[in-house]
């Protein structure tokens, strides 16, 4: 019997609930995928939190006959734009809090051989009972192609010549997203998103040119990257129908519902927030009747893979089609 640390995401694009609601451990990149290879049923798991603190710790278990698997769950190959292709099942047992620990180290997935650590994780085992049952993973979802998300935005008044406009800058944004992917992510800052991926989406939908402003101050709240207004802007009290969050590749579409509400209350003509990575997209649309923003997304699209609803949390969230229709100029 092994055991084993390993990290869900980042501080700042943390996943740790997914294991914990799912019976489930799961991580992206060739080397943390070969590392995943090795875990057995009879494994201990120990998720931990930064290098401080253990969240949860878990024995690795057969459910119909397997522990794990590889590139085989669709809503784990689009974790809003990140490829967490190897996984195994879990048995959590979770602490009401955070446990303190020394020694873990920054790896995502590593082995453990600290004894102060297997102890720690046996005592949880121990003292923490077991999680009584799981959520059912996300259902599958529907890919789509460019003729249908055309014809589609055709039928929601996109001009047939911005359809084809649209199809030539999706396959462009989908190159660059690529190429980005492909070196190190640090590299690539808000600023590259925002003016090679982003603005180009925009144009190809319509948008001109004298009707986005960029880093748009909001008084008393911050700046947004990106203002799409119903019409020219020319003395800067136009009305803002939209507003989009850019953010690295790193950073993962968190969004903070009160900041989205604090930019709801100052610009009331705002009907749309958007957080992006570039080629991922969470759509936030106001509710008319109490004039907020949801908590969870009304949309999502990820150009690289677009699809009929959000991979994550089909039921509830919409997909594809209706981030590009939100983001139609009106």
């Amino acid at each position: 019997m092994a055991y084993w640390q390993i990290a869900a995401g980042s501080d700042q694009r943390t996943y740790a609930d997914r294991f914990t609601r799912h019976g489930m451990a799961f991580v992206g990149g060739d080397a943390q995928v070969k590392t995943m290879a090795g875990v057995q049923p009879g494994d201990v798991v120990v998720l931990k939190q930064g290098m401080t603190s253990i969240l949860a710790v878990g024995r690795v278990v057969e459910r119909d006959g397997r522990h794990s698997g590889l590139n085989d769950k669709h809503w784990l190959m689009d974790f809003d734009g990140w490829e967490l292709r190897a996984w195994c099942f879990v048995d959590w047992h979770e602490p009401d809090k955070p446990v303190p620990v020394n020694g873990l180290t920054r790896a995502t997935i590593q082995r453990v051989n600290q004894g102060h650590i297997v102890a720690e994780a046996d005592r949880i085992l121990a003292d923490v009972p077991a999680k009584a049952s799981y959520d059912p993973e996300p259902a599958d979802t529907a890919r789509l192609t460019d003729d249908q998300m055309t014809r589609d935005l055709i039928d929601h008044g996109l001009r047939p010549g911005a359809a084809e406009e649209l199809t030539v800058a999706l396959r462009r944004i989908r190159l660059l997203a690529g190429f980005y992917l492909g070196r190190k992510w640090d590299l690539t800052k808000e600023h590259e998103a925002r003016t090679f991926l982003v603005i180009p989406l925009l144009q190809a939908l319509g948008w001109a040119e004298q009707r986005i402003q960029i880093e748009w101050t909001i008084p008393d709240v911050g700046r947004a990257d990106i203002a799409c207004f119903r019409k020219p802007v020319r003395k800067g009290d136009e009305d803002c129908s939209i507003l989009i969050e850019t953010k690295n590749l790193s950073q993962g579409l968190f969004y903070a519902t009160d900041q989205v509400n604090r930019y709801a209350s100052k610009i009331p003509a705002c009907e749309v927030v958007i957080v992006t990575n570039g080629y991922c997209y969470k759509a936030y649309r106001r509710d008319p009747a109490t004039g907020t923003f949801p908590k969870l997304p009304t949309a999502y699209l990820n150009i690289r893979d677009p699809r009929t609803r959000y991979p994550l949390d089909p039921e509830n969230t919409d997909g594809a089609l209706a981030v590009l229709q939100m983001l139609i100029p009106n």
